[in-house]
């Protein structure tokens, strides 16, 4: 497996928790780096995941908003990216991991293979803009509302992505 690059952002330390929970599963084979200062690293790999934060009314957390346009930029025709999102499914149960999706659009637009589909059962939300054929487009985590099942939920992933 070559090496992934892991981007995240993190206003209240919950997505770097979870990227530190991906490093310590794949070991060495993955760098991380908070998307904020970092977009230009994207560059350095053919494997990435994005873990991206919902807050309130469904948008993505603010550095992965600032850097929008510089990810719109990138060439990613040679890039496989698994997303990871995270939200709140009890509080905010019709906007849930809704901030992947503009990440999300930008990407494929942009020539990217999505990988990491996920089954929606078991989740209990209205509705999100993260579905697309009944299935989230990545890993959904509710640390709130599904803790105990993180670890599990994580590893079974990276497993079925295999990038």
């Amino acid at each position: 497996m070559k090496q992934i690059g892991i981007f995240y952002s993190s206003s209240r330390g919950k997505s770097e928790f979870t990227a530190q929970m991906i490093k310590d599963l794949l070991k060495e084979k993955c760098e991380l780096f908070k998307i904020t200062d970092n977009v230009d690293k994207i560059n350095n790999f053919d494997k990435l995941i994005f873990i991206i934060p919902t807050y309130g009314a469904g948008i993505p957390q603010e550095d992965w908003i600032k850097n929008l346009e510089k990810i719109s930029q990138i060439n990613f025709s040679n890039k496989t990216i698994g997303f990871i999102g995270r939200g709140n499914q009890g509080f905010f149960a019709a906007t849930f991991i809704d901030g992947i999706r503009p990440i999300y659009d930008i990407v494929i637009e942009k020539g990217a293979k999505v990988v990491g589909f996920t089954n929606t059962e078991g989740y209990s939300f209205v509705k999100s803009k993260a579905i697309i054929d009944n299935k989230f487009i990545g890993l959904a985590l509710d640390e709130l509302f599904m803790y105990q099942e993180i670890k599990e939920k994580l590893e079974n992933w990276l497993e079925q992505i295999q990038i």
